[in-house]
């Protein structure tokens, strides 16, 4: 089972809450229909130019076909700064908030259809993109380093793994106030954690759906990646599937 994985950088990200309008807050990762929106990119699939859809065909389709993880490879400082802006209802200025994630790094893994994974990678083996990539913003290019394919991973059950990789709640937090995933601490690894909420878009029977959810971001700490074990998973939506890889030691969660 084949496996893309890149290295993603820059100077800033500006991966915005779309929830929250008063300001520019960011997120600490991408939601993954953003993540997919920057694959789209480096293959060259077009946004929609029709105003009844927000998407194109050949966005849903990728995002239909791919399933996307992310380990955070960097601690995730932000940058707070205000500007003036003008009001439309009174003759005077108000002051603006907008957030800048500094230095972010990550590694993105991505499995998806034979024909999207081999057009990937001839994308990053010669570092010739249709698109630009960005990190949520045109004022915040993105760098590709280097690349790998995974080619041994096996899907596993998610109870007793070790991860160091995004994993996500598939219990609706509105719907049930109890997680439904339990995690803890493995002796000799960082275990610095942060949680956002993303809106999340997923296909239900050719259906495409989107529903907020918990994901759970283990952030390295003194230069050393958080490592996690899963105690329990409850498997609500059937979105995250678990991946083990030879000599790693360690799961990937794509979703």
């Amino acid at each position: 089972m084949s496996i893309v994985s890149f290295d993603l950088e820059g100077d800033f990200a500006a991966f915005r809450d779309p929830s929250i309008t008063t300001n520019q807050t960011v997120t600490v990762i991408p939601s993954k229909s953003a993540l997919i929106g920057l694959i789209g990119a480096l293959l060259g699939v077009k946004r929609s130019n029709s105003f009844d859809s927000l998407y194109s065909k050949g966005y849903l389709d990728l995002l239909k076909q791919t399933a996307i993880g992310i380990q955070v490879r960097s601690q995730g400082a932000k940058c707070t700064f205000f500007t003036n802006h003008r009001s439309l209802k009174e003759a005077k200025t108000k002051p603006y908030k907008s957030e800048l994630l500094v230095n972010p790094q990550y590694t993105i893994y991505v499995k998806s259809i034979d024909e999207v994974n081999y057009a990937l990678l001839d994308r990053l083996k010669e570092s010739r993109f249709v698109f630009s990539p960005v990190l949520g913003h045109a004022y915040c290019p993105a760098r590709i380093p280097q690349f790998t394919e995974i080619s041994d991973a096996k899907e596993v059950q998610p109870e007793d793994l070790q991860v160091s990789t995004v994993f996500i709640d598939e219990v609706v937090e509105s719907r049930n106030r109890n997680p439904g995933v339990q995690f803890e601490q493995i002796n000799g690894f960082p275990a610095k954690v942060l949680i956002e909420r993303h809106l999340h878009h997923y296909y239900d029977n050719g259906s495409p759906k989107s529903i907020v959810l918990r994901h759970i971001i283990p952030v390295p700490e003194n230069s050393k990646n958080s490592v996690l074990e899963i105690t329990d998973y409850e498997s609500a939506l059937s979105l995250a599937k678990f991946y083990s890889i030879e000599g790693s030691g360690q799961a990937l969660c794509l979703y």
